[in-house]
């Protein structure tokens, strides 16, 4: 081992804390001070969910007392203006030599710290919760311009890490398990409540924090349920594992009036905040499939948001960033409504996906895809607003994890990049996958009428207003022969209703 001499600073940043942050493993603790900041200007960047605040910074302040037991020395800084300030003072009182930081997680994220720092010297160390490589993706593409999908990159993640292969075919002869797992909730479907992990005096001092410091941020701190350690990280997926894992696949796309957990593992969190790694937790799962403790079609649809959807996201969004985040190809330009914030709205569907998202800062993904990010779609809203909504409200939101969920996956504005076609739904697919149009103010069988669902009136004006974009698209051949067979009359209809609609604030 190489004797280093002279100080050196880790800088670890409220995503970052665990002890497997490659700055942290590269450090040397004899010579090494832990640099840990609070910033409330951060924390303004977006009107973050206050539930997301206190995670992120109730687990700094718990990883700060888990270094501090193991031996490092901590320079922390709780609630400071900006990075800057407190930057500053730890160069004044630790004079460093150089500064160890692990790559950030955003785009550009990394580039601010290091401007920060000036002529100091510091060493950038990859990312440590992401299975692939850039490599493994760019070599899917058989030329620069062209696009990969989300399946094939899925099939080589599983080849390369070995989960759930047999040699090099996929176990049980398939690749994945969609047809099973889009099942309809019926009134036998049943779930274990979830473990939650009342706060403790240190999560009660950020608590207090959030709330005085961001007093008009959405959300409330009240009821919190979220891990903030490691410890109780590793609990919260035991009790997936042990209660949900098995019940989990057959009903993911399942939405219920006031279930908003169902059998999802609500570990996304503690994933994009490194408190647990990806690659551990789907060895847990197959380790339960092979053991007989749970059914291979709820493995493998777990292990495919994984290694499959969230590494995919993470690099499409390297390689696409900067210009993705601007992108607009459908040319929508409507305003976010402000229900969007308060869940104010008479579409039962929307307003239990807002108050739920509002009181628990989670949704799961179809309610973020089918009903949040549908209704976007469908009413032109505008991709940058609806984006930054989704990274405000969201606990698990990230710039990565969001830019290419909302302007590829859920809006198609990068031209259908992310996804082949647009994922459009009226209030048919709705009312077969959750129980929201009961006793809705609006009828989900109807288009035109005064009650009728806007998913339905503004669906048909989405591919209306759409139809040349779309002519091409062998994904939406059927629907838009469809659309070529209605008559004059009634398209006039579906426009002179969702004009309504927008007149009248979407309501």
């Amino acid at each position: 081992m190489t004797t280093k001499t002279g100080s050196e600073t880790v800088w670890i940043t409220g995503d970052q804390c665990s002890m497997r942050n490659t700055a942290l493993l590269s450090a040397d603790k004899r010579i090494a001070t832990v640099l840990m900041i609070e910033s409330v200007d951060r924390g303004n960047l977006l009107r973050y969910h206050k539930k997301k605040l206190v995670l992120i910074y109730a687990t700094m302040r718990h990883f700060r007392d888990q270094l501090l037991e193991a031996g490092w020395k901590v320079d922390y800084y709780a609630e400071r203006p900006d990075f800057r300030t407190a930057l500053d003072q730890h160069i004044y009182k630790c004079k460093p030599d150089r500064f160890l930081l692990m790559q950030q997680s955003e785009y550009g994220a990394t580039e601010k710290l290091l401007s920060m720092l000036g002529v100091l010297s510091a060493e950038i160390l990859p990312h440590c919760n992401f299975i692939s490589c850039a490599d493994d993706y760019e070599s899917l593409h058989r030329s620069p311009e062209a696009r990969v999908t989300m399946e094939n990159f899925y099939r080589m993640m599983r080849k390369k890490t070995g989960l759930l292969m047999d040699g090099n075919a996929p176990s049980g002869g398939s690749w994945n398990f969609d047809k099973s797992n889009r099942q309809a909730p019926d009134q036998n479907l049943t779930s274990t409540p979830l473990r939650i992990f009342p706060p403790d005096a240190t999560t009660f001092d950020v608590i207090e924090m959030v709330d005085r410091c961001f007093p008009d941020h959405p959300g409330t701190c009240k009821d919190w349920i979220y891990a903030v350690t490691r410890e109780d990280a590793l609990l919260a997926a035991k009790d997936f594992f042990d209660n949900r894992l098995d019940q989990f696949g057959p009903h993911q796309d399942a939405m219920l009036h006031g279930k908003p957990f169902l059998n999802h593992s609500v570990l996304s969190a503690y994933i994009n905040a490194c408190l647990l790694n990806p690659l551990e937790l789907c060895q847990e799962a197959e380790r339960r499939y092979l053991d007989g403790r749970a059914q291979l079609s709820s493995v493998e649809g777990f292990v495919r948001q994984l290694i499959g959807w969230r590494e995919f996201m993470w690099r499409v969004y390297w390689r696409m960033m900067p210009a993705y985040k601007s992108r607009n190809e459908l040319n929508a330009n409507e305003k976010l409504p402000e229900f969007f914030w308060t869940g104010t709205t008479r579409m039962r569907c929307l307003k239990e996906a807002i108050d739920t998202s509002i009181d628990h800062a989670y949704a799961h993904h179809i309610i973020r895809l089918m009903i949040l990010g549908n209704f976007a779609l469908i009413a032109g809203l505008k991709p940058q607003e609806t984006n930054d909504w989704f990274a405000s409200m969201f606990i698990d939101g990230y710039d990565w994890v969001m830019v290419p969920n909302v302007i590829g996956m859920a809006l198609h504005a990068d031209g259908g990049y992310v996804g082949t076609k647009p994922y459009a739904a009226s209030a048919n697919y709705i009312n077969k996958m959750s129980d929201y149009c009961r006793n809705c103010f609006y009828d989900p069988k109807d288009a035109i009428g005064e009650k009728s669902c806007p998913f339905n009136s503004l669906y048909w004006d989405f591919l209306m207003r759409n139809e040349k974009a779309f002519a091409g698209n062998h994904r939406m051949a059927l629907v838009m022969k469809q659309l070529s067979s209605k008559s004059l009359d009634w398209r006039a209809g579906i426009r002179k209703r969702a004009e309504e609609l927008r007149e009248a604030g979407w309501q």
